[in-house]
């Protein structure tokens, strides 16, 4: 695991130590985090022995036509972490939807995953009750709620998965159920190998990521300060994509932060021109770019290249390379340097990584309840009011 810096040096400001955990954290998201090497092999355990004896697939429709798996938020990104690892393999289309409708080409023969860590995402349940009306071959996995209930009122298949934790914070159940899944029905073979060596892997980068860690040894303390202040740009490529929208989310939610995500080679095609017009845009922003070292020559060559014009324009950039040898191991350790540079930036803004104001605002605003916008900064009142935003008028096209 390496990274790289170009920009300006970092101010030093509060200590990272156990004892700011000890006081911002007190949810565990920290433990959680750490605990992500457990959490894939007890959920590759939990989801082998729940889904033992059971008829996932009826052998009267004939094989599989394809795989969709719907999903939200932390409970989307297990399936973009399952797609990457077995995608090269597959021999029929897998579609990770978030959104309220399944794709047209979705058919009694196709195997529609609905993933709800809480059981009640709208969005997924939706598209569960569309499956189910296209008669499509339905299995839920969740912690419980409505998706849970729905299950065993219609004697669906249910993976479930261990409740208590932030559905961001279950990646490791949440990836090893959609393996084990994908292994019981006969599309792969072999992931629970991949899960085997990204467990163990998890574990160390965890030590040496720790908050006991001193700042000069701990990578995710040193890109968590200078990502600190700025707008965290992730880019990745190929398998390393699922790892930058993670990040990207990681640093939404934990830290409370803007951040981003693109991926290459597309973005050398549109992207990369947009950061030679405003040096004061292109200067508060900072590149962290993530690289899987066996990726294919020409998507490293583009990675080094993208490093090359970025750090004429950005604030810092970054590179995080992969370790490990499977697809998943590789992923996972990517993953888990991010999981852990998100909640040290939370630290740094003074956030506790649990909270996220702003997606139960929309919740209950979704629901058809007031509720008053989110603080900024802590300062306990909105940055601005809505009226207050300049251009808020509709514009037609």
């Amino acid at each position: 695991m390496a990274a790289g810096w170009d920009g300006v040096p970092p101010v030093p400001d509060v200590e990272l130590d156990p004892g700011l955990v000890a006081r911002l954290d007190p949810s565990g998201q920290f433990a959680a985090a750490a605990d992500l090497g457990g959490q894939l092999e007890r959920g590759w355990d939990e989801a082998v022995a729940a889904l033992d004896g059971v008829s996932v697939l009826e052998t009267r429709r004939g094989p599989v036509d394809g795989v969709i798996v719907c999903g939200m938020g932390g409970s989307a990104i297990g399936a973009d972490v399952a797609r990457a690892c077995v995608v090269a393999r597959l021999a029929v289309p897998f579609e990770v939807v978030r959104g309220y409708e399944l794709p047209a080409w979705a058919s009694p023969s196709t195997l529609v995953v609905g993933v709800s860590y809480s059981g009640d995402t709208e969005e997924t349940l939706s598209c569960v009750r569309g499956a189910l009306a296209r008669e499509c071959r339905v299995v839920a996995v969740a912690s419980g709620g409505e998706l849970a209930a729905l299950a065993r009122e219609r004697t669906l298949p249910l993976v479930p998965v261990s409740g208590g934790l932030q559905p961001r914070a279950a990646l490791g159940h949440l990836v090893a159920a959609l393996a084990a899944l994908l292994e019981r029905v006969g599309l792969v073979e072999g992931f629970g190998e991949q899960v085997a060596e990204a467990s163990e892997l998890a574990r160390r980068l965890a030590a040496e990521l720790a908050a006991v860690v001193p700042e000069p040894d701990n990578l995710a303390k040193r890109l968590a300060r200078r990502l600190q202040g700025r707008v965290a740009l992730i880019y990745g490529a190929a398998l390393a994509a699922p790892a930058a929208r993670r990040w990207k989310t990681q640093i939404n939610e934990n830290a409370n932060a803007a951040a981003f995500f693109a991926e290459l080679p597309e973005l050398n095609h549109n992207e990369s021109s947009g950061w030679t017009a405003d040096p004061a845009v292109s200067s508060s922003m900072h590149i962290v770019l993530l690289d899987d070292r066996l990726a294919a020559a020409p998507l490293r060559r583009r990675v080094a290249l993208t490093r090359e014009l970025v750090s004429a324009y950005a604030a810092g950039v970054d590179v995080v390379e992969s370790a490990g040898e499977s697809p998943l191991a590789r992923l996972i350790s990517l993953s888990t340097v991010g999981d852990h540079t998100s909640l040290y930036l939370a630290l740094l803004y003074g956030v506790d990584p649990a909270a996220v104001e702003a997606i139960t605002w929309f919740k209950r605003r979704m629901a058809g309840e007031e509720a008053s916008l989110p603080s900024q900064g802590g300062s306990g009142v909105p940055r601005r009011v809505p009226a207050d935003v300049p251009g808020g008028e509709l514009e037609r096209a």
